[in-house]
């Protein structure tokens, strides 16, 4: 009786150890798993904010070559009305200005901007 006592121990002892390893695995994987997730958020965190900020700074690069070919153009469609006899033609075309059209697209895409750029150095509680 006493044997089978003491295998009957071992046995339980044996599976204990068993599921402790396999417990182990388990959380040991869940603990990898949340470690590249996070750095999964990250990155995808620092490509939002990067794509946005370049695809900002070259919508406002942009504006002012606009501004200026447009301004070239409105200068020579003035200057052919003025030839054809149209007396104040500066009436009928007006000139882009550089600060009222960055006012308009800082004005439309700065709230999404700060948005972002919150949303990157947002910090992650743990």
């Amino acid at each position: 009786m006493a044997n089978t006592d003491f295998s009957d121990l071992t046995d339980l002892l044996e599976e204990l150890s068993t599921n402790s390893k396999k417990s182990d695995n388990v959380a040991e994987e869940a603990e990898e798993n949340a470690l590249s997730s996070s750095v999964r958020e990250s990155k995808t965190r620092s490509a939002l904010t990067i794509s946005f900020l370049v695809g900002f700074f070259v919508l406002l690069v942009f504006c002012f070559i606009f501004v200026f070919w447009y301004n070239a153009y409105a200068v020579d469609w003035l200057l052919k009305l003025k030839e054809k006899g149209i007396e104040n033609p500066a009436e009928l075309i007006r000139p882009l200005e550089i600060d009222k059209v960055l006012s308009i697209v800082i004005s439309a895409l700065g709230t999404s901007l700060g948005f972002i750029i919150g949303y990157y150095f947002k910090e992650k509680s743990k």
